[in-house]
C-alpha cells in the first residue's frame, strides 16, 4: 500500500482553491492533502485555515518549482511513499489522478505525467503556446529518446525514489521540461498519460508574457546544456 500525499502547489488561487480542495478530498478520503501558499497577495492566505486540510505559507514567492519542491519536502520528512501534484486553479481533473498512480504501480514508473496532447481531450491552448510546447517536446524527445507530447504539463505522480531527488533537487520556476531533463538524467522512468483537462476555474495565471519568455528560454538552455544530475551520495540534503 502507498501513502500518499496530495500536493497543491497554489499562489492567488482564492476564487478555485475551495472547489479544487472538495474535488480532492473526494477523490482521495484517506489521503492527506497538503496546500503550498508561495506568498499569495491576495485572500488565499485568509482562505487556508478554512480549507480543512494541511497547508504551508511560504514568505517569500519562489515560483511553482519551489513550492513543489518544498511540498515534496514535507512528503519526504513525513514518511509519504507517493506525490500527487496538481495545480491550485482546477485545470486538472483529480480523478484522473489515480490513472497516474495506476501507472506507478501497475508499470513500475518512478514518476507518471499527465498529457493533455497524447488522447483526443478538447483542449485549446493558444496558437503561441501550442507552438512553443511543440518546440520544447521536440526537443526533449530528441534529448531523452523518446516522444514528449506535453512538456509543460504539471500534472504529476511521483513514486519513493522521484520523492527523494526531487524534495532536495526539484528545479525551480515554471520548471517542468527541465524536471524530465532531471530524472532522465538520473535514469528514473517517466511514463505519459493521456488525459483531459480544463481551463482555470477563476482568476488568471501567473505565468505572465515576459515570464512565459524567460521559461522558454531557459527550458531552450537546459535542453543543451543542463548540469550533472546530482550523484547518489547527495540526495537527501537539503
Amino acid at each position: 500500500m502507498m501513502r500518499t500525499l496530495v500536493l497543491l502547489p497554489a499562489r492567488n488561487e482564492a476564487a478555485s482553491l475551495p472547489s479544487v480542495v472538495r474535488e480532492v478530498c473526494s477523490v482521495f478520503p484517506a489521503c492527506d492533502v497538503l496546500i503550498v501558499d508561495d506568498a499569495s497577495d491576495d485572500a488565499t492566505t485568509r482562505l487556508l485555515p478554512e480549507l480543512g486540510v494541511c497547508w504551508i505559507r511560504l514568505p517569500e514567492r519562489t515560483g511553482v518549482g519551489g513550492a513543489v519542491r518544498r511540498g515534496l519536502q514535507y512528503a519526504r520528512s513525513r514518511g509519504y511513499d507517493t506525490v500527487v501534484r496538481l495545480d491550485g486553479d482546477g485545470q486538472h481533473v483529480a480523478h484522473l489522478a489515480l490513472e497516474l498512480l495506476e501507472a506507478l504501480r501497475r508499470d513500475g514508473a518512478d514518476a507518471a505525467v499527465g498529457s493533455r496532447y497524447k488522447v483526443a481531450s478538447g483542449y485549446r491552448a493558444t496558437w503561441l503556446r501550442r507552438l512553443a510546447q511543440r518546440v520544447l517536446g521536440a526537443g526533449l524527445s530528441l534529448r531523452l529518446g523518446c516522444r514528449v507530447t506535453d512538456p509543460t504539463s504539471g500534472f504529476w505522480a511521483f513514486g519513493p525514489r522521484a520523492v527523494e531527488l526531487l524534495a532536495a533537487h526539484h528545479p525551480g520556476g515554471y520548471s517542468e521540461p527541465q524536471l524530465r531533463l532531471l530524472l532522465h538524467g538520473r535514469g528514473f522512468r517517466v511514463l505519459e498519460v493521456g488525459v483531459s483537462m480544463r481551463r482555470r476555474l477563476a482568476g488568471r495565471t501567473t505565468l505572465t508574457p515576459r515570464r512565459a519568455a524567460v521559461a522558454f528560454a531557459r527550458a531552450c538552455l537546459a535542453l543543451v546544456s543542463l548540469p550533472p544530475a546530482p550523484r547518489a551520495a547527495d540526495l537527501g540534503r537539503d
